[in-house]
Protein backbone atom coordinates (compact mmCIF):
# COMPACT_ATOMS: atom_id res chain seq x y z
CA UNK A 1 0.00 0.00 0.00
CA UNK A 2 1.19 3.68 -1.26
CA UNK A 3 0.54 6.56 1.29
CA UNK A 4 -0.13 9.86 0.34
CA UNK A 5 0.24 12.94 2.25
CA UNK A 6 -1.45 16.16 1.76
CA UNK A 7 -0.44 19.53 2.17
CA UNK A 8 -3.10 21.95 1.74
CA UNK A 9 -1.62 25.08 0.41
CA UNK A 10 -2.26 28.94 -0.26
CA UNK A 11 -0.63 30.51 -3.26
CA UNK A 12 2.09 32.71 -2.79
CA UNK A 13 3.13 36.11 -4.47
CA UNK A 14 5.54 34.39 -6.41
CA UNK A 15 3.22 31.89 -7.99
CA UNK A 16 0.37 34.37 -8.83
CA UNK A 17 2.65 35.77 -11.66
CA UNK A 18 1.70 38.81 -13.27
CA UNK A 19 -1.32 38.73 -11.19
CA UNK A 20 0.64 39.61 -7.81
CA UNK A 21 1.08 43.07 -8.25
CA UNK A 22 -2.46 43.87 -8.74
CA UNK A 23 -4.24 41.40 -6.25
CA UNK A 24 -1.25 43.19 -3.60
CA UNK A 25 -2.45 46.24 -4.57
CA UNK A 26 -6.17 45.45 -4.10
CA UNK A 27 -5.52 43.99 -0.32
CA UNK A 28 -3.29 47.14 0.91
CA UNK A 29 -5.70 49.39 -0.45
CA UNK A 30 -8.83 47.98 1.04
CA UNK A 31 -7.01 46.38 4.54
CA UNK A 32 -3.82 48.50 4.58
CA UNK A 33 0.02 48.00 4.56
CA UNK A 34 0.01 46.67 8.28
CA UNK A 35 -2.23 44.11 7.64
CA UNK A 36 -0.38 42.94 4.32
CA UNK A 37 3.00 43.26 6.43
CA UNK A 38 0.56 40.54 8.70
CA UNK A 39 -0.30 38.48 6.29
CA UNK A 40 3.26 38.03 4.84
CA UNK A 41 4.58 37.06 8.00
CA UNK A 42 1.45 34.50 9.27
CA UNK A 43 2.01 33.09 5.17
CA UNK A 44 5.55 32.75 6.53
CA UNK A 45 4.86 30.57 9.62
CA UNK A 46 2.49 28.28 7.69
CA UNK A 47 5.04 27.24 5.71
CA UNK A 48 7.88 26.99 8.62
CA UNK A 49 5.30 24.97 10.45
CA UNK A 50 4.63 22.77 7.49
CA UNK A 51 8.62 22.00 7.24
CA UNK A 52 8.36 21.14 10.80
CA UNK A 53 5.73 18.74 10.48
CA UNK A 54 7.42 16.93 7.76
CA UNK A 55 10.34 16.62 8.96
CA UNK A 56 8.83 15.47 12.26
CA UNK A 57 7.88 12.27 10.05
CA UNK A 58 11.33 11.07 9.54
CA UNK A 59 10.80 9.57 6.47
CA UNK A 60 13.39 8.02 3.86
CA UNK A 61 13.32 10.61 1.50
CA UNK A 62 14.72 8.98 -0.79
CA UNK A 63 11.65 6.77 -1.09
CA UNK A 64 9.25 9.96 -1.24
CA UNK A 65 7.64 11.43 -4.46
CA UNK A 66 6.62 14.85 -4.70
CA UNK A 67 3.56 16.34 -6.27
CA UNK A 68 3.00 20.03 -6.68
CA UNK A 69 -0.53 21.88 -7.84
CA UNK A 70 0.77 23.28 -10.95
CA UNK A 71 3.75 22.09 -11.32
CA UNK A 72 3.65 20.10 -15.30
CA UNK A 73 4.71 17.48 -16.84
CA UNK A 74 7.32 18.74 -19.20
CA UNK A 75 10.72 16.89 -18.50
CA UNK A 76 11.61 20.93 -16.96
CA UNK A 77 10.07 19.95 -13.47
CA UNK A 78 13.28 20.83 -11.34
CA UNK A 79 14.03 23.81 -13.06
CA UNK A 80 10.54 25.04 -12.63
CA UNK A 81 10.81 24.73 -9.37
CA UNK A 82 14.01 25.90 -8.50
CA UNK A 83 13.20 28.92 -10.53
CA UNK A 84 10.18 29.60 -8.00
CA UNK A 85 11.93 29.12 -5.55
CA UNK A 86 15.03 31.43 -6.05
CA UNK A 87 12.01 33.87 -6.51
CA UNK A 88 11.15 33.06 -2.96
CA UNK A 89 8.64 31.08 -3.13
CA UNK A 90 8.45 29.18 0.37
CA UNK A 91 6.34 26.18 -1.34
CA UNK A 92 9.15 26.06 -3.77
CA UNK A 93 11.62 26.42 -1.44
CA UNK A 94 10.72 23.46 0.78
CA UNK A 95 10.46 20.97 -2.42
CA UNK A 96 14.04 22.07 -3.39
CA UNK A 97 14.73 21.21 0.42
CA UNK A 98 13.32 18.19 0.35
CA UNK A 99 14.67 17.43 -3.38
CA UNK A 100 18.00 18.07 -1.97
CA UNK A 101 17.98 15.51 0.56
CA UNK A 102 17.06 12.84 -1.45
CA UNK A 103 13.13 13.08 -2.48
CA UNK A 104 12.08 12.87 -6.24
CA UNK A 105 10.09 15.60 -8.04
CA UNK A 106 7.13 14.31 -10.00
CA UNK A 107 5.25 16.34 -13.16
CA UNK A 108 1.80 16.86 -11.65
CA UNK A 109 -0.35 18.32 -14.00
CA UNK A 110 -1.08 18.14 -17.44
CA UNK A 111 0.34 21.11 -19.34
CA UNK A 112 -2.88 21.04 -21.85
CA UNK A 113 -5.53 21.05 -18.37
CA UNK A 114 -3.09 24.39 -17.26
CA UNK A 115 -3.14 26.31 -20.24
CA UNK A 116 -7.18 26.36 -20.55
CA UNK A 117 -7.33 26.89 -16.87
CA UNK A 118 -5.32 29.85 -17.56
CA UNK A 119 -7.51 30.92 -20.85
CA UNK A 120 -10.56 30.36 -18.75
CA UNK A 121 -9.16 32.41 -15.96
CA UNK A 122 -8.54 35.34 -19.32
CA UNK A 123 -12.10 34.90 -20.46
CA UNK A 124 -15.27 37.12 -20.07
CA UNK A 125 -17.26 34.09 -21.06
CA UNK A 126 -16.10 31.89 -17.61
CA UNK A 127 -18.51 30.64 -15.24
CA UNK A 128 -18.55 28.63 -11.80
CA UNK A 129 -19.89 25.56 -13.73
CA UNK A 130 -16.91 26.06 -16.31
CA UNK A 131 -14.44 26.40 -13.50
CA UNK A 132 -15.79 23.57 -12.00
CA UNK A 133 -15.67 21.03 -14.54
CA UNK A 134 -11.94 21.80 -15.38
CA UNK A 135 -10.88 21.63 -11.85
CA UNK A 136 -12.30 18.38 -11.87
CA UNK A 137 -10.79 17.16 -15.17
CA UNK A 138 -7.33 18.35 -13.54
CA UNK A 139 -8.06 16.45 -10.50
CA UNK A 140 -8.84 13.55 -12.22
CA UNK A 141 -5.51 14.08 -14.06
CA UNK A 142 -3.46 14.71 -10.84
CA UNK A 143 -5.07 11.46 -9.46
CA UNK A 144 -3.97 9.35 -12.19
CA UNK A 145 -0.56 10.19 -12.64
CA UNK A 146 0.21 9.82 -8.67
CA UNK A 147 -1.52 6.57 -9.67
CA UNK A 148 1.13 5.58 -12.16
CA UNK A 149 3.92 6.84 -10.57
CA UNK A 150 4.00 6.17 -6.73
CA UNK A 151 4.89 2.65 -5.84
CA UNK A 152 3.09 0.38 -3.29
CA UNK A 153 6.04 0.68 -1.07
CA UNK A 154 6.31 4.64 -1.67
CA UNK A 155 5.15 7.82 0.40
CA UNK A 156 3.98 10.68 -1.57
CA UNK A 157 3.24 14.73 -0.85
CA UNK A 158 0.82 16.35 -2.27
CA UNK A 159 1.35 20.18 -2.54
CA UNK A 160 -2.37 21.16 -3.51
CA UNK A 161 -4.32 24.44 -3.51
CA UNK A 162 -7.66 24.10 -1.15
CA UNK A 163 -10.21 23.86 -3.74
CA UNK A 164 -9.23 20.99 -5.56
CA UNK A 165 -10.64 17.15 -4.25
CA UNK A 166 -7.89 14.56 -5.84
CA UNK A 167 -8.34 12.21 -2.83
CA UNK A 168 -11.61 11.49 -4.55
CA UNK A 169 -10.02 10.09 -7.45
CA UNK A 170 -7.36 8.11 -5.89
CA UNK A 171 -7.53 3.96 -6.13
CA UNK A 172 -7.69 2.53 -2.67
CA UNK A 173 -4.32 1.41 -2.71
CA UNK A 174 -3.12 4.69 -1.90
CA UNK A 175 -4.15 5.92 1.78
CA UNK A 176 -4.23 9.74 2.32
CA UNK A 177 -3.65 11.36 5.24
CA UNK A 178 -4.07 15.23 6.02
CA UNK A 179 -0.32 16.63 7.12
CA UNK A 180 -1.44 17.74 11.00
CA UNK A 181 0.82 21.03 11.55
CA UNK A 182 0.90 20.38 15.69
CA UNK A 183 -0.78 23.52 18.15
CA UNK A 184 -2.14 22.27 20.98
Amino acid sequence: MARLIHVPVVHSMVEMGSAAAGYQAAYIARHGEQKWRERSAEFDAIWRAIATAIAARHLDLRRVKLYQDSLPVSGHEAALMRDLAARGSRNHQLLAWLVDAGATLVGTESPALLLEEYRLLQSPERTDAAAATLLDQRDRFIAARIDETLGDDENGILFMGALHHVAKFLPPRIAVEVLPLGGP
